[in-house]
């Protein structure tokens, strides 16, 4: 019987969880009576159980960066000896140290990709720093890989071009389904407020700052019945609080503060249009969401929102660093006069895989 280990000791919450219990199910359903698989995770409760796979866990491995390489680089190693495994997949960007017939690395952080601006510095120097870093930390090992894999096709020709490596394989970390068919024609319906939701962590890169400038323009112009919710309070960070100081006094402006699954599907079911300004994303996974349930979606007119989106009637693009053009385009779909973008389905090049299941049959066999 071979071994198959999957290492993903820094995922424990939100949608990186997600990508580590899904690849694990998929994992078992293939294995089978032919395979053992060994799961490497951050705490062993947070998945179910299942006959061929066994968990080891790793509870001291967000402590702190030097863990997580000691791990990567020297633990692991001794680890794969000891295991012998076939085939090791590690789930968290970086291609540990380690021995196997076959390596593969999942490469869902894009911050080798984001360009910091010179105020970042001074506002969350932390993620600066980690995107300069994280350039440097992916590309060791990086072509001891049997395959790399990403999330989209523009990650996979930006991985191409920053590493010069040509074994990448795009996966798509969620299901595709039925497109949600929508009337376009059917006018905004008039209500008290309109509201807008930006569901995101409290980073620099997600840019909230566009929205509240825009937000600004909107009720300075005297347009006032519409509101924002954003998730966040203000003391998660030196960013958070910035913008707590500077547009906190915005009526429109509503910060709720991290929501759970259920408060998540529930913001979506209630809100009238996703807004989306981030910079830099391997997905954009609550575009996706709004697009399932038939939200309109106003989003950073960049590759990887182009991807995400794909074909849908409903969708916005617009400069992420331009307030001027949001305020706009909020205006428009405030009043219900908003003309949405044409929008083309995404053509991946092989290899390619629409689920978790397509790509453990690919990686594996």
């Amino acid at each position: 019987m071979k071994t198959i280990v999957v290492s993903g000791i820094n995922l424990f919450r939100g949608g990186t969880l997600k990508i580590i219990q899904d690849c694990i199910a998929a994992l078992s359903a293939f294995a089978g009576e032919n395979y053992r698989i060994v799961a490497l995770v951050h705490d062993g409760k947070l998945f179910p159980e299942y006959e061929n796979v066994e968990y080891i866990a790793f509870p001291k491995s967000r402590k702190s960066w030097f863990i997580r390489l000691y791990y990567e680089y020297i633990g692991f190693r001794k680890l794969s000896k000891q295991l012998n495994p076939y085939a090791w997949f590690s789930l968290h960007d970086t291609t540990p140290n380690v021995t196997a017939e076959k390596r593969m690395v999942y490469c869902h952080n894009t911050f080798p990709f984001y360009r910091p601006a010179w105020k970042d510095w001074f506002i969350q120097p932390e993620i600066v720093m980690f995107s300069l870093f994280s350039r440097y930390i992916h590309r060791i090992n990086i072509r001891k890989n049997t395959f790399v894999v990403v999330q989209q096709e523009w990650l996979r020709g930006a991985f191409e071009k920053m590493f010069s490596i040509h074994n990448l394989v795009v996966s798509l970390p969620v299901q595709e389904d039925e497109p949600f068919r929508v009337d376009v024609n059917k006018s905004q319906v008039l209500k008290e407020k309109i509201r807008f939701f930006y569901p995101a962590t409290p980073m620099i890169h997600k840019n909230y700052e566009v929205i509240c400038r825009a937000a600004a323009m909107l009720e300075k112009s005297g347009i006032t019945n519409f509101e924002v919710l954003l998730t966040f309070q203000g003391q998660e960070n030196r960013y958070t609080k910035k913008i707590i100081d500077t547009y906190g006094h915005l009526n429109s402006l509503c910060f709720i503060g991290f929501l759970d699954r259920q408060e998540m599907n529930n913001t979506y079911q209630n809100c009238d249009c996703l807004l989306f300004p981030s910079k830099v994303e391997s997905w954009g996974l609550p575009a996706t969401e709004a697009k399932a349930l038939g939200k309109p979606i106003l989003i950073s007119d960049l590759p990887y929102a182009r991807e995400t989106v794909g074909k849908y009637e409903q969708a916005k693009f617009f400069d992420p660093d331009n307030a001027d053009q949001l305020y706009e385009i909020m205006r428009q779909f405030i009043a219900g006069t908003l003309v949405y973008d044409e929008t083309e389905e995404v053509r991946y090049k092989e290899p390619f895989s629409r689920n978790w299941e397509e790509l453990v049959r690919y990686l594996f066999t």
